[in-house]
């Protein structure tokens, strides 16, 4: 009963379309009408700034991070002390699908991004420095969002795969398994982006200034 609690609250947390808000209550504006009309970060801060970007990063980023933690206490009531990693990383899986999936938004919602950064942080900290170390790279290099998040998910399953092996002697399938179908989702979820990147139109991050109907991001 505490996996499914767990698990619904989750996919709530998940739903709740930060981005969206702080275009509202902040900016003004839809961000689903401005840019590439995604509520996650990157367009956030295309449209806003870097302030309104980085919190919705924070913000989403936190509400993953949060559903593990309180799944983490209602699982130790129940059971064991120390959740598995696999039931662990299910309950982030739930958040992000909120987030790509939101039930307030007609199952119409961002990338998942900060959503995975969040739930490897709060599953399992190397993982999430992998990821983050990752995507910083990219950007640095070619200062493409939605680059660095397609090479982070290309990343992370084999990461998942071999980097608990090489502390616990043992890989942990569950957590990889899992890992591996989100990151098929993910791609998935920037399919557009992986058109736009072929195609050589994808456009690299820029500030408010320059943002037109046509820019595209994550």
């Amino acid at each position: 009963m505490s996996l499914l609690i767990s698990l619904l609250i989750a996919y709530i947390l998940g739903s709740i379309p930060f981005g969206l808000l702080i275009g509202r209550f902040w900016l003004g504006v839809d961000v689903r009408h401005q840019g590439s009309g995604n509520i996650g970060m990157t367009n956030v801060m295309r449209v806003g700034g870097k302030l309104p970007g980085a919190l919705t990063f924070i913000l989403d980023f936190g509400k993953a991070w949060l559903a593990v933690m309180i799944a983490a206490v209602l699982l130790a009531e129940e059971s064991t002390p120390e959740p598995a990693l696999g039931i662990l990383m299910l309950v982030g899986a739930f958040t992000i699908l909120g987030h790509v999936f939101p039930v307030f938004l007609s199952f119409k919602g961002g990338k998942g991004i900060s959503c995975q950064i969040g739930t490897l942080l709060a599953v399992y900290y190397p993982l999430a420095l992998v990821g983050m170390g990752t995507w910083l790279l990219m950007f640095a290099w070619k200062k493409i969002s939605s680059l660095s998040a397609i090479v982070m998910l290309c990343v992370l399953p084999p990461a998942s795969l071999v980097l608990p092996g090489m502390i616990w002697d043992l890989p942990t399938w569950d957590l990889s398994t899992i890992q591996f179908a989100l990151s098929l989702l993910l791609l998935y979820s920037h399919r557009d982006n992986l058109r736009r990147l072929r195609e050589g139109s994808e456009s690299t991050l820029q500030g408010p200034s320059s943002t037109t109907s046509s820019q595209r991001s994550k």
